[in-house]
């Protein structure tokens, strides 16, 4: 059968030429009800469509109510002028670099190169220049409810010890999952994940980050970036029509960080625990999964509010358990033709320890936060006066400032650092910043050894 819309056309047009046996009056009569008809349905195609555009824009992640769940939408670069969602809030599926035409499978990435004028190898960080990492994104839609999604990096080596720089490449698979979309409430997730402990570490692309260096919480305290392998559930809710519920529970291998009384790092750099402890994507030490999970208030795209929750035994006997609490928060605020984004994190890990564990070295307590604020924006006469540089859409400048503290059962950590920001177009920023270094990590266990670890800071991030 043809369409409504042909279907009355095709009616009209026989009605008119061959019926030479009615009266003129009516077949204009029945020409005009005909044409009315059309008409409306016209009308009724056309509230139709702005009901699904509306719906689109209220649920972004490409599901409705009434169909269930649909093909997420993925933005090709090309047709982009801006971040849909500012960077502090994007997800692991917020990647407007990703390219969606007509086909199912979708690649991209990120670069950042950086510079720095100082060396602290506890933080990983040599001096000079050095071609930090390339990661690479392949995403899927294997049909309207399944997809998968993974990252490959390529990161420069350097040795947290003492030794020179290398030119190793590290490669690793960061995340590798398949979602299940069920409704937009209920999402089923395997695989390798990113596990949601605070906010940086599943947004932590060096084209969203204001600052090249990540904070000092989300290396020690969380050891950003933490990949395990799992699985569970994650969706959202709409409570009223700003604001939504997000949440994400998994069953993980957790955190390996002590095997045969022995830790996987020499009791004089506890700065590097955490970090070494990230082995679960091979397999559990102690066969008994971690849990993990996170929930966040968000109010439209402008602010989340989240609260993050870590637990599970680290040892081969199954007898310690490690507890991480983490909230975090990021608000974005225009301010006329500006606007005004603060981010903060804070992390407390808890390390239940028997006689075995003690004697290891295995500590009390690590915790930290960070806290940060940015004005973004262009002046108009910049604009105007040089469109070449200043003009193209996404275009600004940032001015930020930053305060880090770590505690490390009492090797205590803390820097202020400005910035200045600028992004030709949306997706690339060239990053300047002076870290003011006020305290050392590993001070206190290495107290003889010379720390000078402030200095400029300078890098260059995009997407691609």
């Amino acid at each position: 059968m043809l369409p409504s819309i042909p279907r009355l056309i095709f009616y009209s047009s026989v009605l008119f030429w061959y019926s030479p046996g009615l009266p003129a009056q009516t077949r204009e009569q029945l020409l005009e009800r005909q044409l009315q008809q059309l008409e409306e349905r016209l009308r009724q195609v056309e509230e139709e469509m702005e009901r699904r555009k509306q719906e689109a824009v209220q649920q972004p992640r490409g599901t409705t109510q009434e169909e269930g769940p649909a093909p997420v939408q993925f933005t090709p670069f090309w047709n982009r002028d801006e971040p849909e969602v500012h960077g502090p809030l994007r997800d692991v599926y917020d990647k407007p670099f990703l390219l969606s035409a007509w086909q199912r499978v979708h690649i991209g990435g990120y670069t950042e190169s950086e510079y720095h004028d100082f060396e602290e190898p506890n933080l990983g960080i040599p001096q000079g220049f050095r071609m930090h990492r390339t990661n690479l994104f392949l995403f899927s839609e294997i049909a309207d409810t399944i997809r998968f999604g993974s990252e490959l990096e390529f990161e420069t080596e350097f040795s947290t010890g003492h030794d020179r720089p290398s030119s190793d490449i590290e490669v690793k698979v960061e995340m590798a999952f398949v979602d299940w979309m069920l409704f937009r409430e209920l999402t089923l997730r395997a695989g390798a994940i990113l596990v949601p402990i605070g906010r940086v570490n599943v947004n932590h692309d060096g084209p969203v980050r204001q600052f090249t260096d990540r904070p000092l919480v989300d290396r020690f305290v969380i050891p950003t970036t933490y990949t395990d392998a799992g699985a569970g559930v994650y969706g959202d809710f709409d409570i009223e029509e700003a604001f939504s519920i997000g949440y994400q529970a998994y069953a993980i291998n957790g955190l390996n960080l002590l095997n045969d009384g022995q830790m996987p790092v020499p009791v004089t750099e506890l700065w590097d625990l955490m970090r070494e402890g990230r082995k679960g994507t091979g397999g559990d030490n102690n066969k008994v999964p971690a849990g993990v999970g996170r929930l966040a208030l968000q109010l439209l795209d402008r602010a989340e509010v989240g609260g993050s929750l870590y637990g599970g035994t680290y040892d081969d006997k199954n007898d310690n358990l490690l507890v991480i609490y983490a909230g975090d928060t990021a608000i974005v605020q225009p301010i006329g033709s500006a606007s005004l984004v603060l981010e903060g994190e804070i992390s407390v890990a808890d390390f239940r320890r028997d006689a075995i564990a003690k004697a290891a070295g295995i500590p009390d307590r690590f915790w930290g936060y960070y806290v940060q604020g940015a004005v973004h924006g262009m002046p108009e006469m910049l604009r105007k006066g040089l469109p070449r540089i200043f003009g193209a859409q996404g275009a600004e400048f940032s001015l930020a400032l930053k305060y880090d503290f770590v505690d490390l059962a009492g090797d205590e950590g803390a820097a202020i650092e400005p910035g200045l920001n600028f992004k030709p177009v949306a997706d690339t920023v060239l990053k300047f910043s002076y870290r003011f270094n006020q305290k050392s990590i590993g001070s206190r266990s290495l107290p003889r050894r010379s720390f000078d670890d402030s200095g400029f800071v300078f890098s260059i991030s995009t997407y691609f």
